[in-house]
C-alpha cells in the first residue's frame, strides 16, 4: 500500500556531503610538465597552447566528486589565437609608447573598454569547455556587466579611497559566480556584505602589526639614523643587513596578507553558493595552511631551480580540493539527469568559434 492511501508522507532524506578529491601524482604530472616545456621553449611559445590544455586535462580529469571526474575540451588552435590577439594588442601598445610616448596614453581608454570583452570571453570559453558527467557547464556574463564589475567598481574603490574595496571585490565574484551554469541549472551567491568586511579590517590588523614590527626593528636596531652616508658613501653593513631585512619581512608580510584575504573570501564566496536549488557548495580552506603551502612551495621551487613545480602545484591542488565539497541529494544522478534538460547541451565547435582563451 503506499503513502497516499494510508495518509503517511515519506521524509525527503538527509542532505549528504559529497566531498572533492584529487588524485593525481607530482610524479605523474612532472612526465606532462616537462614535456611540455621542452616543446614550448623549441617551439618558440608556440605549443604553450597546447601544453595548457594537456595541463587541464589532467587536473580535471583527476579531480573527482561523486566517483566521478571532471573533463577539460578546449580547443589549442582558439586558445592559441586568443593569446595571439591579446599579444598583438600588448606589441602595439609597447610600439606605439616607444615611437610617442605621449600617444601611449591613447591605449589607456583601448584598454579599459577592451579588458571586460577579454575576461567575459575567457570565462565562456573555459566553461563552456569545461564538463562533469558529459554536462557542460556555460557562463552567461554580457559585457556590460564585466565593465561594471571590472572597471567601474575598482574606479569607485580607488575614488573611496579602499572603503568600498570589498564591495568591488564581490561585485567580481557576483559577475562570475552567478553568471555561470551547470547544464539547466544556475549557480548562485549571495554574499553578506558584514562579513566580506570583516575580513578585510582583519588585514588591516595584520598590517597594523607589520607596521609596529618594523618600527620595532627599527628602533632597536642601534643604527644613528640621524647620521645617514651621504653622497658617494657606501652604507654600513649594518644598515645593508637591516633593510634587506626588512625588505623580506615586507615580502613574507605582503603574501601572507594576500593569501589571507584570498583564501577566507574564496571561502565566503564558495560557502555561499548554491547550485539550484539542491546543492550547497562549501569551502574550508586554512589561510594558514595555504600560506604554509605557498612560502614552502616558493621555497623548493627556487632551490630546485624550478624543477619541484609540478609537485608544487599538485600538492596545492590536492589541498584545495580536499577542503572543497558540496551537500545535497544522497546521489548526484537524479541532480545530473534533471541538469541535463534538451538544448542545455553547448556544442564544442560552437564555443570554440565565439570564444577564446586570452590566458597569456
Amino acid at each position: 500500500m503506499d503513502h497516499f492511501s494510508t495518509g503517511v508522507s515519506v521524509a525527503p532524506s538527509a542532505p549528504v556531503r559529497h566531498e572533492m578529491r584529487f588524485e593525481g601524482t607530482g610524479g605523474e604530472y612532472f612526465r606532462i610538465w616537462i614535456v611540455n616545456l621542452a616543446l614550448t621553449i623549441v617551439t618558440l611559445g608556440i605549443f604553450s597552447a597546447w601544453a595548457k590544455v594537456r595541463n587541464r586535462r589532467y587536473f580535471y580529469g583527476n579531480t573527482f566528486l561523486d566517483g566521478h571526474s571532471f573533463d577539460y575540451h578546449g580547443d589549442p588552435k582558439r586558445i592559441l589565437l586568443g593569446r595571439l590577439i591579446a599579444l598583438g594588442i600588448l606589441l602595439a601598445y609597447y610600439l606605439t609608447a616607444a615611437l610617442t610616448p605621449l600617444a601611449g596614453l591613447l591605449w589607456v581608454p583601448v584598454f579599459l573598454f577592451a579588458a571586460p570583452w577579454l575576461i567575459r570571453s575567457s570565462f565562456r570559453f573555459n566553461a563552456r569547455n569545461t564538463s562533469y558527467r558529459n554536462i557542460r557547464f556555460d557562463f552567461h556574463g554580457g559585457y556590460g556587466g564585466a565593465f561594471k564589475a571590472f572597471i567601474l567598481w575598482p574606479i569607485g574603490a580607488v575614488f573611496s579611497l579602499g572603503i568600498l574595496a570589498p564591495i568591488s571585490r564581490r561585485a567580481r565574484d557576483y559577475y562570475h559566480i552567478n553568471n555561470h551554469s551547470f547544464g539547466g541549472k544556475w549557480f548562485n551567491a549571495v554574499i553578506p556584505a558584514g562579513r566580506l568586511y570583516l575580513i578585510y579590517l582583519l588585514a588591516l590588523a595584520i598590517v597594523a602589526v607589520g607596521v609596529v614590527f618594523a618600527f620595532l626593528v627599527f628602533s632597536h636596531s642601534g643604527i644613528d639614523f640621524t647620521h645617514l652616508p651621504g653622497k658617494g658613501e657606501a652604507p654600513t653593513p649594518a644598515m645593508i643587513g637591516l633593510f634587506f631585512l626588512l625588505s623580506i619581512i615586507y615580502l613574507m608580510t605582503f603574501l601572507f596578507l594576500a593569501t589571507f584575504v584570498g583564501t577566507l573570501v574564496f571561502n565566503l564566496a564558495v560557502s555561499c553558493t548554491r547550485l539550484d536549488e539542491d546543492l550547497h557548495l562549501e569551502s574550508r580552506l586554512s589561510p594558514f595552511a595555504m600560506a604554509w603551502i605557498l612560502f614552502s612551495n616558493l621555497l623548493l621551487v627556487l632551490v630546485t631551480l624550478g624543477f619541484f613545480t609540478p609537485w608544487a602545484k599538485v600538492r596545492a591542488t590536492r589541498y584545495l580540493a580536499s577542503r572543497l565539497s558540496m551537500t545535497g541529494p544522497a546521489t548526484m544522478e537524479g541532480f545530473v539527469a534533471s541538469a541535463a534538460a534538451p538544448g542545455s547541451a553547448i556544442g564544442e565547435e560552437v564555443a570554440g568559434f565565439f570564444d577564446f582563451d586570452f590566458g597569456l
